[in-house]
């Protein structure tokens, strides 16, 4: 019996790790396989997710910069139209008094007077609505625009506008008293009724001679209507892809503007329906007009793939006016970007499922030759050799120890090879730098460490005329641009600087514990470096910078809507600059 039993446990002690050491390579294999798995499905879903919310943030965040470019102009077209009426007048009175200064020794002053309208009478603007005038001191008109031209000789100093002023009077005495400046009146206008008249700015300035005063004006609405026409212009030209444009209605479904698309402007869309019979403009405006707009969907055509495929539209109401600005993105390209980077996950995830199963069959097929050969050693010599098993205990100990080094460095380089596939799924794989959505993430952990410790300072840049770069000299010229930006703002940052590409030729940049001052010399160094770098091929290339500073309690999406509205400045004016928010 007790012969039994110790053959019995000669058998378990011989075949014992030939069973065992398999068995763990096995379990070990299948733990670091089913990581691997569990890994890749959550990149899956955090791509899914992030790509639809920051479609929808970079929507709303444009339409707000948008909507604050419009009452940015509307607040500046007074000023705006006092610089442009002022400079037309400084213009011809340096053209006159050049004429005057010239000829006065020479010419009678007759002879100076035919000169100077002679030369002042083709400064006409505004289809002739705008144009020079000159008068003197007792209002008799000297040089008078096409269809006034009868009044010419004539004094019209009693001229009544329609309050009942008499606006001649006004001008003389300003003139008079401090040289020049600015009068509000009501005029008439060419190819309107005479008996009407219009809203207009009037600048008048001494001439110094002869009593006379040279003035321009120009009519309120006119001016209104090219602001809004350039606000529009810009809006519309900062988006970039056929399926990517602005459009603006106002609050009774008239089109005001619709991207490159003129087919519908001026037209009334109130009764548009998609094609499930959806009346989205109704639903758009009931949107932009309730205290939380929201976004609506509706199936319409893809300028893009010419199909009908899902849009999401979000619009507001533009404050103290009537209109409506609103813009969208479609399901199917958001899906198509999607599919992309999971088609590439899943190729890297299939390549490393690869590499774990054969090296765990490597290991396997390893593991159960040494089984054998230990386990055959052990039942041959245990036998006679009973006081070694101690010692052979021991090499079994060694080589079992061996081979978990071997699984804990195949496990090391697995966990490498999934950081570098997670290293891919946050990286921009044109530039080398972060991509969109691992910037999100790391803007939103610096926003909570901000909130506990030191603030940050977060800086936006995009290209000049990049579309131009790509149309003249082809998109391979302007990824090999991209590329070489990307290489010269790293060489400017520090290690600690989180740098990413966010759009086509959008750059973030943020800063952790920087004050605005500090950050301002980075960003001039910034923009400085690429100015000076010549582009072979290509020349110089220039970028404009948003630069703004993280307010106590700020949220992601209100820093970023800073940092937009900085840029959109920065490119106003004049691009190759930086722009700097308190």
């Amino acid at each position: 019996m007790k012969f039994l039993v110790e053959k019995n446990l000669i058998r378990v002690i011989a075949y014992g790790p030939l069973v065992f050491i398999p068995f763990v390579v096995i379990l070990i294999s299948s733990v670091v396989i089913y990581q691997n798995q569990q890994r890749y499905k959550h990149s899956i879903q955090e791509i899914e997710r992030t790509y639809i919310e920051t479609q929808k943030n970079i929507i709303i965040s444009k339409i707000e910069s948008a909507i604050k470019l419009i009452g940015y102009q509307r607040s500046m077209s007074e000023q705006m139209l006092k610089e442009k009426v002022k400079a037309r007048v400084d213009t011809a009175y340096s053209v006159a008094n050049n004429l005057y200064t010239q000829n006065k020794n020479t010419h009678t002053p007759q002879a100076i007077q035919k000169m100077i309208t002679d030369s002042l009478r083709p400064l006409v603007w505004n289809g002739g609505e705008s144009f020079i005038f000159i008068l003197d001191y007792d209002g008799v008109f000297h040089l008078a625009p096409e269809y006034l031209r009868h009044l010419e000789g004539s004094s019209i100093i009693d001229f009544q506008d329609a309050a009942k002023r008499y606006v001649i009077r006004e001008e003389i005495a300003l003139v008079k008293k401090s040289g020049g400046g600015y009068i509000w009146d009501t005029f008439t206008r060419p190819n309107y009724d005479p008996n009407r008249q219009f809203k207009q700015l009037v600048y008048v300035k001494n001439f110094g001679h002869n009593h006379w005063y040279i003035g321009s004006a120009e009519y309120l609405d006119t001016f209104i209507n090219e602001i809004e026409r350039t606000t529009l212009d810009i809006i519309n030209n900062s988006v970039a892809g056929a399926s990517e444009y602005f459009f603006v209605i106002d609050q009774s479904g008239n089109l005001i503007s619709e991207g490159k698309n003129y087919n519908l402007i001026g037209k009334n869309v109130l009764q548009l329906r998609d094609s499930d019979g959806k009346y989205l403009i109704k639903e758009i405006i009931k949107s932009a007009l309730s205290k939380d707009p929201y976004w609506v969907s509706y199936q319409w055509k893809n300028p893009a793939s010419n199909r009908i495929e899902l849009k999401h539209t979000y619009a507001k109401k533009v404050p103290n006016s009537n209109w409506i600005i609103g813009s969208g993105f479609y399901t199917e390209e958001v899906n198509r970007k999607i599919a992309d980077k999971k088609m590439e996950l899943t190729r890297i995830n299939q390549k490393e499922l690869k590499n774990i199963f054969e090296m765990s069959g490597v290991i396997l097929f390893v593991s159960l030759i040494g089984s054998y050969i230990i386990s055959n050693s052990i039942r041959k010599r245990f036998m006679d050799y009973s006081r070694t098993i101690e010692t052979k205990n021991k090499e079994l100990m060694t080589l079992n120890y061996g081979l978990e080094n071997i699984v804990k460095e195949r496990t090391a380089e697995l966990n490498e090879a999934y950081e570098k596939m997670e290293k891919i799924a946050l990286t921009d794989t044109l530039t080398g730098i972060y991509n969109r959505y691992y910037f999100n993430s790391a803007l939103q952990n610096e926003i909570s460490r901000a909130k506990r410790y030191e603030s940050f300072s977060l800086l936006m840049f995009d290209i000049d005329h990049f579309k131009a770069v790509n149309d003249t000299y082809g998109h391979n010229v302007g990824d090999i641009v991209l590329r070489m930006i990307a290489e010269r703002v790293k060489s400017c940052l520090r290690e600690s600087d989180i740098f990413a590409r966010v759009g086509g030729e959008e750059f973030m940049v943020i800063l952790p514990r920087t004050t605005l001052e500090a950050a301002n010399e980075v960003g001039e160094r910034i923009r400085s470096t690429i100015e000076m770098h010549t582009f072979d091929g290509i020349g110089k290339i220039t970028v404009s910078l948003g630069l703004v500073t993280y307010r106590n309690d700020e949220s992601f999406a209100e820093i970023i809507k800073r940092v937009d509205t900085a840029l959109y400045k920065a490119k106003n004016n004049g691009r190759n600059n930086l722009n700097m928010q308190e």
